[in-house]
């Protein structure tokens, strides 16, 4: 438990997490008597009426607010599956184009204000997509018919809106499987890969249809059809799911007779899941070097004590590790859909997973749509952070859409990734401000030349008198002016800080310039706040600090009775914070001398 002194008027306070452990009483006199103060000191407290020590608490509690140092969230990726397989999550069930729009814009608001920061968005399932491919048949959810291209691109849609609200966007495709469910006129479309390529193919006793990747011709079919996404779109990622073979029985061996090389079996289906994705990292990467690939897997790669179950290297031929020790993935998403008590266990599995990254992202996936995972999200979300992930990621949207995250309570940028090179030079950005009718108008001014492709601007509410700063908005760099209400300002300046950042998140420009804002009602009450002439000490245990209100910039100096120097500092105008790198509790008197104005106050003795 933390307890701070607070020094004032010869007055001693404390404060607890818990409560006060001396509290303040009031007095006969109708003034404010704290119990612990003795003889002329407990005399002197009479000084302060009560109208005057309601503001003086009120202003103790002001600033306390204003002085606790918001430490910057570490980066962190926290991510949400959108699903659009069956309109889980989107679209909803009409052919509607503003109804769907809008579902989906209060989806990527709900995200934003849960202060998550990346969406994974499906735009493949079942042999169909929702983005204008030359290879494959477009979803029957936007207009009701296979093939069908509606009045928008929905891909292009999502990547705009997630863009404009600071959001990276992945695009979240099913590999391997290429149907399932029950709507069997998307698989008897003769335009249908099933159909075109029927020796591609090979179908599960629970009616689902999958592509055999041990094809040559299979593979880099799905190269190509994948690359028309980075080759088209703005995506920061491209994620494979269904990245793997089936639950045997697997129709695969006509293809093995042909292709197999003489390797086992097992062997043989691994590497040629590997195979596919070393050819999809080289070519999408030759297209745009910036794009992120990552991969959802099975949650145990194989079985250890206390993490048993199906496993992605043995029972689906999904060599995740082997990817990561190559380099050809730049993350992955692990599915560890399991609690912390049960048997696979949720932590020992994440653990194994991050001891062997081989330096790459291993961002946790959760299963919030299981009660048993959903009650201790928390709980999940610390241990990830205790394990130094690259963060979390859940599935699926509707099962957190009125989740509150009480681990979020401040945005953050997604984890970096610096094997992928792009250091750009660093461009000078201005930041100005103006405030009226309760509105705070921002505008970030850059040289267009020195434009981030594809960047944001990162901006930051900061606490000026102690360097700390908090994310409170990203916007995409082409929006050069930010507006917001300030309806209940709670401090008199607000200090803003920009820095933009490209699609990477590495900075493109040095941290601009602090600009203020300040609220006029709030200054004239600081003007009428005379309490405050006198400094009020701080002490935390051995740590000393000291909070000065002073009216101009002036230059003070620490003495101790001797007159000797402890140390000096610069006041500017208003509220200031003073850290001491000394202990005060070794010192019986101790007084600051202000050298503009020649005042000594004692703050000690």
């Amino acid at each position: 438990m933390k307890i701070f002194l607070l020094r004032n008027c010869s007055q001693i306070i404390k404060f607890s997490k818990k409560e006060s452990t001396h509290p303040l009483i009031p007095s006969q006199e109708g003034t404010f008597v704290n119990p612990l103060l003795r003889g002329e000191d407990a005399k002197h407290q009479g000084c302060v009426n009560a109208t005057q020590k309601l503001k003086y608490l009120f202003v103790i509690l002001f600033l306390l607010i204003q002085l606790i140092t918001n430490a910057q969230t570490p980066r962190e990726t926290r991510a949400v599956w959108v699903s659009t397989n069956y309109r889980l999550d989107w679209p909803p069930p009409n052919y509607n184009e503003r109804t769907q729009k809008e579902a989906l814009l209060k989806i990527l608001d709900n995200i934003e204000r849960k202060n998550l920061n990346t969406v994974y968005f499906q735009i493949r399932s079942n042999g169909t997509v929702l983005f204008r491919s030359s290879q494959e048949l477009f979803s029957p959810y936007i207009t009701g018919n296979i093939g069908e291209f509606g009045s928008f691109d929905p891909l292009e849609f999502a990547i705009e809106e997630a863009h404009k609200r600071g959001l990276e966007i992945h695009a979240w495709l099913n590999t391997m499987r290429v149907y399932s469910g029950n709507n069997i006129s998307i698989k008897n479309s003769p335009l249908h890969i099933s159909q075109i390529h029927k020796g591609w193919v090979y179908k599960k006793a629970d009616g689902s249809i999958w592509l055999n990747p041990g094809i040559p011709d299979v593979r880099n079919y799905l190269v190509e059809l994948i690359n028309e996404v980075v080759q088209n779109y703005d995506v920061d990622g491209i994620q494979l799911d269904f990245i793997r073979y089936p639950l045997t029985p697997i129709e695969d061996n006509e293809s093995f007779a042909i292709y197999g090389n003489d390797k086992s079996l097992s062997d043989w289906r691994r590497n040629n899941i590997t195979e596919f994705i070393s050819l999809l990292n080289h070519r999408i990467k030759i297209t745009n070097p910036k794009i992120k690939l990552g991969v959802t897997p099975i949650g145990i790669y194989k079985s250890i004590p206390n993490g048993r179950g199906m496993e992605g290297y043995t029972d689906v031929y999904q060599d995740t590790r082997e990817w990561l020790r190559l380099g050809i993935i730049d993350y992955a998403v692990p599915q560890i859909y399991w609690d912390a008590r049960s048997n696979p266990k949720f932590d020992v599995i994440a653990k194994n997973w991050i001891h062997n990254s081989y330096g790459k992202n291993i961002v946790i996936g959760i299963a919030a749509y299981k009660p048993e995972v959903y009650n201790e999200i928390e709980r999940e979300i610390n241990i990830t952070r205790k394990l130094k992930t690259s963060g979390v990621a859940f599935f699926r949207y509707k099962n957190i859409k009125r989740k509150h995250f009480y681990s979020f309570t401040e945005k953050t940028l997604p984890s970096a990734m610096p094997w992928i090179k792009s250091k750009p030079q660093l461009a000078e950005l201005n930041l100005t401000s103006n405030f009226a009718n309760k509105k705070v108008l921002l505008k970030f001014n850059i040289d267009k030349k020195n434009l981030s492709n594809n960047g944001y601007f990162a901006l930051h509410e900061s606490n000026n008198s102690q360097n700390s700063s908090k994310l409170i908005k990203v916007v995409p760099n082409y929006i050069h002016k930010l507006n917001f209400s300030l309806p209940n300002p709670n401090k008199i300046n607000y200090y803003y800080t920009a820095t933009q950042f490209n699609q990477l998140w590495n900075e493109s420009s040095n941290q601009s310039n602090d600009t203020k804002i300040s609220i006029p009602y709030l200054i004239k009450i600081e003007k009428e706040i005379f309490p405050f002439n006198k400094p009020i000490l701080l002490q935390n245990g051995t740590r000393s600090s000291i909070i000065i209100y002073s009216n101009s910039k002036e230059q003070i100096k620490i003495t101790t009775s001797s007159h000797s120097l402890l140390s000096e500092h610069t006041l500017r105008k208003g509220f200031n914070k003073i850290k001491l790198n000394y202990d005060l509790n070794n010192y019986k008197k101790v007084s600051i001398h202000f050298l503009t104005t020649d005042r000594k106050v004692k703050l000690k003795g």
